[in-house]
């Protein structure tokens, strides 16, 4: 079908959709999936430069061709108004920062195809009126007399040409960094304060927390996880001097979410909890990033005290094109508003000991766990270095682009094949243990590796087994025979090498293998078993 066909597919079956569940989905389907992949194939729009999204009101669609490279708050639109009879393409605002709408009608030269006055009607809800209010210019077509394949083109390669020239004319083009250029930042910023991490774990860390707003990071005690958390908020122009950082001490006695947020005192009023107000401070500022530090987070049960703001993380959804959340205190007269923003950072460190509690499936699911064990005490290079001024990166950089699987896969489709069939060849040998992957940690698997391959940081291989390593052995633990086969099956396949009879003396042979980091793990975790009968991802658990 060409693009014609398909906007008219939608045009002719919109509303008609809510009463019939097979329509529904091709209708869905076609928006979100086969418009943008018609607009794709248009010479003058490319992946590497736009990204095009399929959205819906609750009476009306519209297709997004948004500029990645350039933060102007403008978009391309193609939206069809409530009655089915008219399809617009327009140029729109989509922030409150963007230009007005004067400027952009002044400055565009007159065309006889494009219109710029009020006289679009897409319909009479308050979404539509306030689609209109914020169209600057538009060229309508009329559903009886649908233009042809070529005239779209044109049209939209004009309003492409409008927008580019509008953008260089007045200044507004701004050039993002790319993630590896973000990613060679926080590592200098790193080092030039006098520490020094593994390369490969700092590049981890961002696509980590790109992949999704929450990380925790773990291992001994006094590798410096609290200042590496620190270092990274810093990088990304998140400082306790400008209160876009909060360190925030979790303490045993926390027993539910009044610790975090806030509760009610004898006398009535509400005391806000420093995780509320740091929250309150990112939403009112988007174009920051801020960064909350939950430290040595395990001191008391997280199941207990973060169960609400895991389960707010998890209802993340597009809304009017920006990622929204379900209210963190829903029933609260003056906080009932608050959500958890998508520049707002979570980073928790903890450590595994006799003081500490060990996590829930329902926690490991939803983060990436990331591990810091090596360390290098005779490193002094990074001492002698310059300190590099903290530079802010604009928050669009490290937020995530995609909340469910539909949002990538358009763009990835053959990647995301890729992964998941690695991830059934998976299910089937965790089956044994229930512990098999899911789809929220498939889609997140999916982006992690998006992000990593796309941005050319890590080939395939080294991407999945940081994920192999931080979603799914850290969920495996327990002393019976079956958990000892699965690691077995594990390090086969990490390895293609079965476990030798003599576990003390198997070697490690990161050259020989496709997933090293995996294997070394899933290799501590059998001799552990051997050793005491019962093993776990954490070191210091049978110990």
């Amino acid at each position: 079908m060409s693009l014609r066909e398909r906007l008219l597919y939608v045009a002719e079956n919109f509303s008609a959709k809510e009463s019939d569940a097979l329509l529904s989905h091709e209708v869905d389907n076609m928006l979100t999936r086969r418009i943008p992949l018609s607009l794709y194939k248009l010479s003058e729009i490319n992946r590497e430069e736009f990204k095009i999204t399929g959205m819906q009101t609750a009476s009306f669609p519209y297709i997004s061709i948004l500029d990645k490279k350039s933060v102007t708050g403008l978009a391309i639109s193609y939206v069809l108004s409530e009655d089915g009879q008219r399809l617009y393409l327009v140029l729109k605002r989509e922030e409150e920062d963007a230009p007005t709408i004067a400027d952009i009608r002044f400055y565009t030269p007159e065309h006889e195809r494009i219109k710029k006055d009020h006289l679009l009607m897409i319909g009479t809800s308050s979404y539509a009126k306030n689609f209109e209010d914020n169209v600057a210019l538009y060229v309508p077509y009329h559903i009886e007399d649908f233009a042809t394949d070529r005239q779209l083109y044109e049209d939209l390669t004009l309003f492409i040409e409008i927008h580019r020239q509008f953008l260089k004319a007045h200044g507004m083009s701004k050039e993002l960094l790319s993630d590896k250029d973000v990613i060679t930042h926080m590592k200098e910023y790193i080092k030039s304060q006098g520490f020094t991490y593994e390369d490969e774990d700092l590049t981890n860390i961002y696509l980590s927390l790109k992949t999704k707003p929450f990380i925790i990071l773990s291992g001994m005690s006094g590798t410096g996880k609290t200042k590496l958390a620190q270092l990274l908020a810093e990088s990304l122009g998140a400082t306790f001097e400008n209160g876009r950082l909060a360190l925030i001490p979790v303490r045993p006695d926390w027993h539910d979410g009044s610790d975090l947020l806030g509760y009610i005192d004898l006398r009535g009023d509400f005391r806000k909890g420093a995780f509320l107000g740091i929250v309150q401070q990112a939403i009112q500022h988007p174009s920051y990033t801020y960064v909350a530090i939950l430290d040595e987070m395990n001191l008391a049960r997280v199941e207990h005290y973060l169960s609400d703001v895991l389960s707010v993380i998890e209802s993340r959804k597009w809304q009017e094109r920006k990622i929204k959340t379900a209210p963190l205190l829903p029933g609260h007269r003056m906080f009932r508003d608050v959500y958890i923003p998508p520049n707002l950072l979570i980073v928790g460190t903890i450590n595994m000991d006799e003081t500490t509690h060990s996590f829930s499936q329902k926690v490991l699911d939803r983060t990436n766990t990331v591990e810091l064990n090596t360390i290098h005490l005779d490193s002094f290079e990074s001492l002698t270095q310059e300190s590099i001024v903290t530079a802010g990166v604009e928050t669009t950089q490290i937020q995530s682009i995609y909340i469910h699987l539909k949002d990538a896969y358009v763009e990835h489709a053959e990647l995301i094949h890729e992964v998941t069939n690695e991830l059934m060849s998976l299910n089937e040998l965790l089956k044994p243990i229930d512990c098999q992957v899911g789809y929220r940690m498939r889609d997140e698997i999916c982006f992690y590796m998006i992000y990593a391959i796309k941005s050319g940081v890590f080939t395939f291989d080294q991407a999945f087994d940081f994920q192999l390593l931080q979603k799914i052995a850290p969920r495996i633990s327990g002393g019976d025979a079956y958990t000892f086969e699965v690691l077995k099956e594990l390090y086969y396949y990490c390895t293609n090498t079965f476990v030798d009879q003599d576990i003390e003396t198997a070697v490690i042979e990161a050259e020989r293998m496709r997933f090293p980091r995996s294997a070394k793990k899933v290799m501590e975790m059998i001799r552990r078993y051997e050793a005491f009968g019962y093993t776990s991802f954490w070191t210091n658990t049978v110990r």
